[in-house]
């Protein structure tokens, strides 16, 4: 490993810890916010884009994306994809430690499973820089866009469809988890295209593509379900499951917006085919629900509606 992949390397730990701190505030924040809602948009936007505790959370969030972008410029995703997984045991330290968050024997094997799926999708790259000057067109991102703004959507309001009621169970955060990354994904493949853009033909065309603005809007989705996931669900399982979708999307859609090349031998792409495979096994394992016990540990919900 050089000089530019260790920097690299601190730099994708640093970017991954900022995200997670900037996670932290936006749960502290769901704390005194009432109760959000996907079927109330304007209302979510109201109590989460006037809140000045979680602006300052959307502050630290990008200069976790500054750090991101920097790191990726130096460092293969072979290296990275691991790192920004392995970080993950700051916020399950931290969710154990402060929030008093407990997980389950199945729930820490879906976490184990994440974290191996990760490193073969990661392994799966080579040993070498993926990343090109080509960036496909509006048709390609479309393509990306319009599965993931569904499955968010389907997210926010089925959720409030089963979350709420006499007899609801409490949701675990796997779906809050998986939309919310799946948002966030597109945004950080968006601003991947952007920098190739802007890093080739100048800021001009990179203001004229339709990378930035789909970044922009995609983070706002992304971030708008978070905060609920954030409020209704454990931090640490909606952090994972979101780590894990996003970063499985780079591996996944790399290829068709930015024609980073498919493992050129079939050691490789099997590699990354039980990579997407045990992806899905750790997803499927996941609880649904949390248990009776857990959900008097952590005060997850504001205690009352307010108009």
């Amino acid at each position: 490993m050089g000089t530019s992949d260790v920097k690299g390397a601190v730099l994708a730990a640093m970017a991954t810890i900022i995200y997670y701190l900037a996670f932290i505030v936006f749960r502290v924040a769901a704390a005194h916010m009432p109760v959000l809602r996907g079927t109330r948009p304007l209302r979510l936007i109201r109590y989460t884009y006037t809140d000045v505790l979680w602006l300052t959370g959307v502050l630290i969030l990008l200069a976790g994306v500054v750090t991101q972008v920097e790191a990726l410029t130096m460092l293969p995703l072979s290296l990275a994809i691991p790192i920004f997984v392995a970080s993950l045991a700051f916020i399950l330290f931290y969710a154990g430690v402060f929030f008093g968050e407990r997980l389950t024997g199945r729930e820490w094997l879906s976490i184990g499973l994440f974290g191996v799926a990760t490193a073969f999708i990661g392994a799966s790259n080579g040993s070498r820089e993926v990343m090109t000057d080509s960036v496909a067109g509006p048709l390609a991102l479309t393509a990306v866009v319009v599965p993931g703004v569904l499955v968010t959507a389907v997210v926010l309001v089925g959720g409030d469809i089963r979350a709420f009621g006499r007899h609801a169970r409490p949701l675990a955060g796997v779906a809050y988890g998986f939309g919310t990354g799946v948002s966030l994904g597109i945004s950080e493949l968006s601003i991947k295209g952007v920098a190739s853009i802007y890093s080739n033909h100048g800021l001009a065309a990179a203001a004229h593509s339709p990378y930035p603005y789909v970044a922009i809007g995609m983070a706002v989705f992304g971030l708008a379900q978070l905060q609920i996931g954030l409020q209704r669900c454990r931090i640490s399982i909606v952090a994972t499951v979101l780590t894990v979708a996003a970063k499985t999307e780079l591996a996944l859609f790399g290829p068709l917006l930015f024609k980073e090349p498919w493992p050129a031998d079939r050691l490789m792409t099997f590699v990354r085919l039980t990579g997407f495979g045990l992806a899905l096994v750790a997803l499927i394992m996941f609880p649904r629900h949390e248990t009776l016990q857990q959900p008097a540990e952590m005060p997850l919900v504001a205690a009352r509606e307010r108009a």
